[in-house]
């Protein structure tokens, strides 16, 4: 393969590399950026700690912490404080956006769409962590409720 076929395949995240000239190139999938740290482990236990419904979205929670620059304590430690983790959600909605009026398509769905309004919504974007946590909820001890949860994921 050569031009664009190698291009289009290097931009899905494939990369095609061939042992020798005379061989055909072999496929090496990337290993996905969660795997190589302690996130999934941490949320996993702290899921756990906290008896958290399944599917608990591990994954989801991490990348949408990466695509969005987000801590990827936050949308778990909202949904531990907003709706047990999940226990008591409606619609899809574990975080209580929108004071749990809005639904999602799919847990999935929720997890990206907070992400994304944490991170570039209009309320939200340029704001520190407190910043962010005082929009979302003005209850003074709100936010530290939320970043207490935060710590428990790194503790666990």
């Amino acid at each position: 393969m050569q031009g664009a076929g190698w291009f289009g395949l290097t931009m899905l995240g494939i990369n095609l590399v061939p042992a020798s000239r005379e061989m055909t190139p072999v496929m090496i999938a990337p290993e996905p950026r969660f795997a190589r740290d302690d996130r999934a482990k941490n949320l996993k236990a702290f899921f756990d700690a906290y008896q958290c419904p399944q599917p608990r979205h591990v994954e989801e929670y991490i990348k949408a912490a990466d695509a969005y620059g987000l801590d990827y304590r936050l949308l778990p430690a909202l949904s531990v404080r907003e709706s047990t983790c999940g226990r008591h959600a409606r619609m899809n909605n574990r975080w209580g956006w929108d004071s749990a009026r809005t639904g999602f398509a799919s847990v999935a769905r929720g997890i990206e769409y907070v992400a994304r309004q944490l991170a570039w919504g209009r309320s939200y974007r340029d704001k520190d962590l407190d910043g962010k946590l005082h929009t979302y909820n003005p209850n003074p001890l709100y936010p530290g409720e939320v970043k207490r949860l935060m710590q428990e994921i790194e503790t666990d």
